[in-house]
């Protein structure tokens, strides 16, 4: 299993390497990152998805256990934050990090290589349920309970729609919807896109992998330690690399009895749940501007955790 996973741990560090060399390259990091979001990985989820057949998209133990996996882990943050007094919205945030991983730009990639093109369904609809839930429940904690909201009013309905909305645009969702919709309306998917819809995913996996490496090389760990901050940030990783991973695995094969016969559901869902808090986080830490310290040092803590845990996951679930 580690010479599977070695080389997609080099790339990231090809990537951090290539950043630590060249310091001026900050526009390259814009494009190669707009490349993998807005191009790459879209193609690969709309091939995947639009190639399924229904009755494969009907994985119900998959989609809820992923589900609670989430759910749990955002009310134990909102929980431990009022503990320590911060309330909504600020503490949406802080749910956020415990919940939301690098499911695209690093999970996908993992599961492909490690079990191949089969892996590319579960993947893609993974990194859905991962994107719409935390995302949505950030935007309308900010819109509802935030000072400027309150004296705007915002209603509860409009704020529901535009975070909706804010979700659907994303173009991770954009491709597997449009994937879906091939799917539920019988469409074959014609041979020329088939063929470049795969041509640009390709790319995908390696092309995102750099990208992480090139943003983890600009984040500086020393500007952000202090014991206070390590206070928040410590929860939150426990919370995403451990918690999310053991709930999602327990509900899965506990309550919904999935096993051998789903394999590569099960471990598309465990190893989804464990990966490291997404850079997403941070858009939305910056962009209602709260402790975007806190959230930049969990990124890159837990993405340097998660090069010995996602591979002891993994070991759980070996390649067939």
């Amino acid at each position: 299993m580690f010479l599977i996973v070695a080389p997609i741990f080099l790339v990231i560090l090809v990537g951090y390497g290539y950043g630590r060399l060249k310091p001026d390259s900050g526009g390259a990091d814009k494009l190669i990152n707009d490349y993998v979001l807005y191009i790459a990985l879209p193609a690969l989820l709309f091939i995947a998805v639009a190639r399924a057949d229904v009755g494969e998209l009907k994985q119900w133990g998959f989609i809820l256990s992923t589900l609670i996996g989430i759910a749990a882990c955002y009310l134990i943050a909102t929980l431990l934050a009022k503990s320590r007094r911060v309330g909504l919205p600020q503490s949406s945030i802080l749910a956020m990090g415990a919940c939301y991983g690098t499911t695209g730009y690093m999970g996908v990639p993992i599961l492909i290589s490690v079990y191949g093109e089969q892996a590319a369904l579960p993947a893609a609809l993974a990194t859905i349920l991962h994107n719409i839930p935390a995302i949505m429940a950030v935007i309308i904690s900010w819109d509802v309970f935030s000072k400027r909201a309150s004296e705007g009013r915002t209603p509860l309905l409009r704020s529901v729609g535009g975070a909706a909305l804010t979700t659907v645009k994303n173009p991770l969702t954009i491709s597997v919807l449009a994937g879906l919709t091939f799917v539920l309306l019988d469409i074959r998917v014609p041979v020329f896109i088939e063929s470049f819809a795969r041509f640009l995913g390709n790319a995908a996996g390696p092309t995102a992998l750099f990208a992480l490496g090139l943003g983890l090389a600009r984040l500086n760990v020393r500007e952000h330690m202090n014991a206070t901050v390590g206070k928040t940030v410590l929860p939150m990783i426990v919370l995403k690399l451990f918690v999310q991973p053991a709930i999602t695995f327990g509900t899965a094969v506990y309550l919904f009895g999935m096993g051998q016969e789903q394999g590569i559901w099960l471990a598309a869902a465990v190893v989804m749940a464990a990966q490291p808090i997404g850079a997403g986080v941070y858009v939305f830490a910056k962009k209602y501007d709260y402790q975007q310290d806190v959230i930049s040092l969990s990124i890159i803590v837990s993405l340097l955790l998660a090069l010995v845990t996602i591979p002891l996951v993994l070991n759980q679930f070996p390649a067939p």
